[in-house]
C-alpha cells in the first residue's frame, strides 16, 4: 500500500508540476515583452515574499511529522487537536507576515535602485508588493487541512486542485499581458487563483474527512508542544538556511547589478526551480510513506529502501542537469531572444548548482520523515552567514558568477557533507562513508554523461527548433542509457524497473 501510494502521488505531482513547469516559461517570455526590468521586478517580489515566509517556521512540515502516529491508528480525536494547534498557530503565523510584510511594502524601492522612475514609481512597487503579499497570506487560509491530506498520503488531491486553478491563472494572466499589457492584472490574476485554491481545498478535507470534529475542545498536551516547539525552533534555522540560498542570492544580485539582470537571470531559474519541484513531488509523495515505514520496520530494512530511493535521486538528477546544460541556450533562442542568453561559464556554474542541490533531495527526505531538525540546526545558521558573506564579496568583482559559485561552495561545504551524517546517525544506524562514495560514484557518471551528451549535440548542425528538438532526443537517449548499461544488473535497479513493469501492466489491463 506504501508503494501504490508513493507512486500515485508521484505520478500526479509529476504530471501536475510539468503543466506548472511550462505556464511559467511561456509566462515569462510574455512579461518580458514589457522588458527585463519587469522580470526582475517580479522575481524580486517573489524571493523577498519566501524569505519574509521563514515566520511560518516550518510549522507545517513539523505537523505533518506529528500526524503520521495517529492517522496509523486512526485517533480522530489526537488528529482533531493537532490540527487545531495547527490552525491556531498560523493565525499569529499569518499576523506577524502580515505586520512585516506592510513594513516591507514601505521600503520596497530601496531594493531597486535602477528602477526607472518613470515605469515604475515607488507608490506603483508597494502597491504591487502588497498584492504579493495578499497572495501568500491567501495560501495560508486552511493550511491544517492541506496538511492532513498530504499527511494521509492524498497529495495528488492537493496537486490536481492547485494545477487545476494555476492553469486557469495562466490563462488569465496570458491575456492580462498578451492583450491588456496590464502587470497589475497579471498579479490580481494569481491572487484571485490562490484563493479559490484554498477554498477548494477547505472543501475536499470537508468531504474526506466528516468523522474528524475540529470542534473539539482538548488542547495538546503541553509536553508534546514543548515537543513539536523544539522541532520548529531547529526548523527555523534550516528555513534561513534555505532561503539565504534561493532568496538571499536574487536579492543581492538586484541590488548590486540592477533588476535588469535579475530579469535575464530568472527564465534559468524559472527552468532549475520548476525541475526541482517537479522532483519535490516524488520525494514527498515518498515521504510520508517513508516516515511510516521508519515507525514500522528495523534499520536495516528502512536503509536497504533508501538506497533505492538514492538511485532514483542520482537517476532523476543525472539526466535533468545533463539535459538543462545541453537544451537551455537553444531553449532559452526559442522562448525569449538573445538578449536573456547567460555566458557559457554562468551555465556551467548553474548545473553544478542544480546538480549538488538536487543530489541532496533524497537525504533531506528521509531527514523530514524522520523529524531531524535539531542536531545541524547551527549548520544552517553557519551556511546562511558563510553563503551572503562570499556572495556580497564575489558579487562586485565577477558578477552574477559570484553568487552562483558562493551558493555551491556553501552548500558543498556544509549540508552536502552533515545532512548524511545526521541521518546515518540517527535513522541508519551505521556509517555515512558508503554514501560519500556512491555520491562520487555517481558524479562521476553524470560528468562524463554530460560531456558525451554535449559532444554529441554540437556535432550536429542545426538551428532553431529542429536544432532543439535533436538536441532533447539526444538527451534522452545517452545519460539513461549509460545509466542502464552500468546499473542493469544491480539490486536498485531491478527494483525500480520492477516497479515500473507494474505501473505499465496495470496501465494497460484498465486501457
Amino acid at each position: 500500500m506504501r508503494v501504490k501510494n508513493s507512486v500515485i502521488n508521484s505520478l500526479v505531482g509529476i504530471t501536475s508540476y510539468f503543466i506548472l513547469l511550462i505556464g511559467p516559461l511561456v509566462l515569462s517570455s510574455v512579461v518580458a515583452s514589457l522588458g527585463s526590468e519587469i522580470l526582475g521586478i517580479q522575481k524580486t517580489f517573489m524571493d523577498i515574499i519566501a524569505m519574509l515566509n521563514i515566520v511560518e517556521l516550518g510549522l507545517s512540515f513539523g505537523v505533518i511529522y506529528k500526524l503520521y502516529k495517529p492517522i496509523a491508528e486512526n485517533d480522530t480525536e489526537k488528529i482533531a487537536i493537532i490540527l487545531n494547534f495547527y490552525k491556531n498557530t498560523f493565525k499569529l503565523v499569518a499576523l506577524v507576515l502580515l505586520i512585516l510584510g506592510l513594513v516591507t511594502a514601505k521600503i520596497i524601492p530601496q531594493f531597486m535602485p535602477e528602477h526607472d522612475l518613470n515605469k515604475f514609481s515607488d507608490i506603483w512597487l508597494s502597491t504591487m508588493f502588497i498584492l504579493y503579499l495578499a497572495d501568500a497570506l491567501v495560501a495560508y487560509l486552511f493550511g491544517h487541512k492541506r496538511a492532513m491530506l498530504i499527511a494521509d498520503q492524498k497529495n495528488y488531491l492537493v496537486n490536481i486542485c492547485r494545477t487545476v486553478c494555476q492553469f486557469f491563472m495562466y490563462i488569465l494572466q496570458f491575456v492580462s499581458i498578451y492583450f491588456l499589457k496590464s502587470f497589475e492584472l497579471f498579479v490580481i490574476s494569481k491572487l484571485t487563483c490562490t484563493l479559490i485554491d484554498s477554498v477548494s481545498i477547505h472543501f475536499i478535507y470537508k468531504l474526506k474527512y466528516k468523522n474528524i470534529n475540529l470542534k473539539i475542545k482538548k488542547k495538546l498536551e503541553k509536553n508534546e508542544k514543548k515537543d513539536l516547539f523544539k522541532n520548529l525552533s531547529a526548523l527555523f534555522y534550516h528555513k534561513i538556511g534555505y532561503q539565504a540560498l534561493a532568496s538571499g542570492s536574487t536579492l543581492i544580485i538586484t541590488s548590486n547589478l540592477g533588476e535588469a539582470i535579475t530579469g535575464i537571470y530568472y527564465p534559468y531559474t524559472l527552468i532549475t526551480n520548476g525541475l526541482m519541484s517537479v522532483t519535490d513531488q516524488i520525494f514527498n509523495a515518498i515521504l510520508t510513506s517513508f516516515g511510516n515505514l521508519i515507525v514500522k520496520a528495523t534499520k536495516g530494512e528502512v536503509h536497504n529502501i533508501y538506497k533505492k530511493i538514492f538511485f532514483l535521486n542520482h537517476i532523476i538528477y543525472s539526466f535533468f542537469s545533463v539535459s538543462f546544460f545541453c537544451l537551455v541556450g537553444s531553449f532559452i533562442k526559442l522562448l525569449m531572444n538573445d538578449d536573456f542568453l547567460l555566458p557559457m561559464s554562468t551555465i556551467i556554474l548553474i548545473t553544478i548548482n542544480f546538480y549538488f542541490f538536487g543530489m541532496r533531495k533524497s537525504i533531506t527526505m528521509v531527514k523530514n520523515s524522520a523529524g531531524l531538525y535539531r542536531p545541524d540546526r547551527y549548520f544552517a545558521l553557519i551556511e546562511a552567514f558563510f553563503n551572503i558573506s562570499l556572495a556580497i564579496l564575489l558579487v562586485n568583482k565577477i558578477g552574477i558568477n559570484g553568487v552562483i559559485i558562493a551558493n555551491i561552495v556553501s552548500s558543498f561545504c556544509i549540508p552536502f557533507w552533515t545532512q548524511p551524517y545526521v541521518v546515518y546517525k540517527n535513522v541508519f544506524n551505521r556509517s555515512v562513508f558508503p554514501y560519500y562514495k556512491k555520491q562520487l560514484i555517481y558524479a562521476v557518471i553524470t560528468l562524463i554523461s554530460c560531456i558525451l551528451t554535449y559532444y554529441l549535440c554540437s556535432f550536429f548542425c542545426f538551428s532553431g527548433i529542429l536544432k532543439f528538438v535533436i538536441n532533447a532526443f539526444i538527451c534522452i537517449v545517452v545519460p539513461n542509457a549509460i545509466n542502464i548499461f552500468i546499473f542493469y544488473k544491480t539490486e536498485e535497479f531491478r527494483y525500480l524497473f520492477g516497479i515500473a513493469k507494474n505501473i505499465f501492466k496495470q496501465f494497460r489491463m484498465r486501457k
